[in-house]
């Protein structure tokens, strides 16, 4: 995975699926179905973990203790524990395809969005549920908009043939308000 030639490293990486954890501690380098987390101050490698298909998507958690891998067209998942090896997940989203897939600010809850932002699935790391939110509206986003603190998310949703922006809090993941744009 690595030439050296004098000082320099050289990696192979997939479609440019490399980047520093947010702490700057590590870096992620994805090649094919492997991932390597290498220490940023030597470039020796951490952890390794081995992705069921090909990395086509990699994002750290927001803390830097996880990583998450995707195959978009195959709609899977892997999330893999930092300095727990050992500790990993796999969320599969099933028939409703995977467009993309977000840390929310806590960095225990998992956001993705299904093929054509129908669909909100919302992956609880600690407590091992899903839950959903629906209507959401189809091109409203290229990413999910979390208030300053992390504490709501923001976006649109169809209601009875109206798009309203719903606000949902984070702490549950429930609707906390809905405004609606009524023309004058």
């Amino acid at each position: 995975m690595t030439a050296q030639t004098g000082e320099s490293t050289v990696f192979r990486i997939n479609n440019r699926l490399c980047g520093f954890s947010r702490n700057g501690a590590y870096l992620a380098v994805a090649f094919q179905t492997n991932l390597l987390i290498k220490d940023a101050a030597t470039l020796n490698t951490f952890q390794s973990f081995e992705f069921g298909d090909v990395i086509q998507l990699m994002k750290w958690s927001l803390n830097s203790e996880y990583i998450l891998c995707a195959n978009t067209k195959r709609a899977i998942v892997q999330v893999y524990s930092i300095h727990n090896p050992q500790w990993k997940c796999k969320l599969t989203e099933g028939s409703a395809g995977l467009q993309s897939v977000s840390w929310a600010q806590d960095s225990k809850h998992i956001l993705s969005i299904a093929d054509f932002n129908i669909l909100i699935s919302i992956w609880n790391l600690e407590e091992q549920t899903v839950s959903y939110i629906q209507n959401v509206k189809s091109s409203s986003f290229d990413e999910l908009h979390f208030s300053p603190n992390g504490e709501r998310l923001a976006i649109i949703i169809t209601e009875e043939g109206q798009d309203v922006v719903a606000i949902y809090k984070t702490e549950n993941w429930r609707l906390s308000r809905v405004s609606i744009n009524r023309a004058t």
